[in-house]
């Protein structure tokens, strides 16, 4: 018997608890273990309409021109929709947006049922920016869509990269890949799991794609496996994200990413050898975890305590840069 499966089945757990509400570094992993068998069906995705093959042609859709500069207003961890969180997240848009966002990204936990789903993200739709989602492990497809219908009802520009694999932003392809990295992690049925075929399609794609495309930039609510404590994966002093993430990270495929759902190391960013950046330093692979925005001061790995955070994450030709953006008194000791 392997001795790795009790070992992954403690990571799903604690990456399973960063994505509930808090009580009152490197890229270069070793190459992971083989996952655990799985019973019957279990390599399926949970619902059919997860991931529309990225290869399809209308799997890839263009939003913009380049102009030189892309910068994007990165979200994640929306969580609730209650009228104090909602006034808080609708400051922090705001606060992007006076930053100069051109776009936004909603990178999982957009909401646990329909009409949390249409308010938090008709939050970000206010403020007439293009929307990307993402999602998690929480996110019931059919009802997402379904938010999502209505926001375009209202006349938002919302583009889900389930469906839309593959967001060309002029200096940036944006590429999604929605869902978790185990079942054990869903939080309801119809959320979605990736699995390694879908990495394959994806690094598959990725090297394809032409040197004089745009760089590409890796959305998932799943971060890769780290191996220190500068990592954007560390929960309770464990690397909990995917390894099989990690081989995507690379100058050729993807040199850029955002990555959510360990909120305990949110707000902050590293390169391709698992070196923190500092904000506002651009580099050729930028790799960041927002951090969660919802409003509840989160325990962070470093001690403090964060209540609510985004990014701005600028690309100019092939390097990037990231602002981290709080509001006042979001830093609590």
């Amino acid at each position: 018997m392997s001795v790795w499966k009790p070992v992954a089945c403690s990571c799903a757990l604690v990456l399973a608890a960063c994505t509930q509400k808090p009580p009152s570094g490197g890229l270069t992993a070793p190459t992971p273990p083989a996952q655990p068998a799985a019973p019957g069906g279990a390599q399926q995705r949970s619902d059919a309409s997860c991931a529309a093959p990225i290869e399809l042609p209308g799997s890839r859709v263009q939003i913009r021109p380049a102009s030189g500069t892309l910068r994007i207003g990165v979200f994640a961890g929306l969580k609730d929709a209650d009228d104090e969180n909602v006034a808080h997240l609708r400051k922090l848009a705001a606060e992007v947006v006076k930053r100069g966002a051109e776009l936004i990204v909603a990178d999982g936990d957009v909401g646990d049922n329909p009409d949390e789903q249409e308010t938090l993200l008709g939050v970000l739709t206010e403020t007439g920016l293009p929307l990307l989602v993402a999602a998690g492990n929480r996110e019931v497809r059919s009802e997402l869509d379904a938010a999502e219908g209505e926001l375009r009802k209202k006349g938002a520009k919302v583009w889900d990269l389930s469906h839309s694999r593959v967001v060309d932003a002029g200096d940036a392809l944006i590429v999604g890949l929605p869902g978790t990295m185990d079942r054990r992690l869903l939080h309801a049925d119809g959320a979605c799991v990736y699995v390694q075929r879908d990495l394959d399609a994806l690094a598959a794609f990725l090297d394809r794609l032409p040197a004089k495309d745009p760089p590409a930039l890796l959305v998932m609510a799943v971060p890769p496996r780290g191996r220190d404590r500068s990592a954007l994966d560390v929960s309770e002093s464990q690397n909990v994200g995917d390894a099989r993430i990690v081989p995507l990270l690379a100058p050729r495929r993807a040199p850029f990413g955002i990555f959510g759902q360990v909120w305990e190391s949110g707000g902050r960013a590293v390169d391709g050898s698992g070196k923190p950046i500092e904000p506002g330093a651009a580099s050729d692979r930028l790799y960041l975890n927002p951090g969660a925005a919802d409003r509840t001061a989160w325990p962070m790995a470093d001690g403090t305590r964060i209540g609510g955070q985004a990014a701005l994450l600028t690309v100019q030709g092939r390097r990037a840069s990231v602002q981290l953006v709080r509001l006042p008194g979001a830093e609590k000791t």
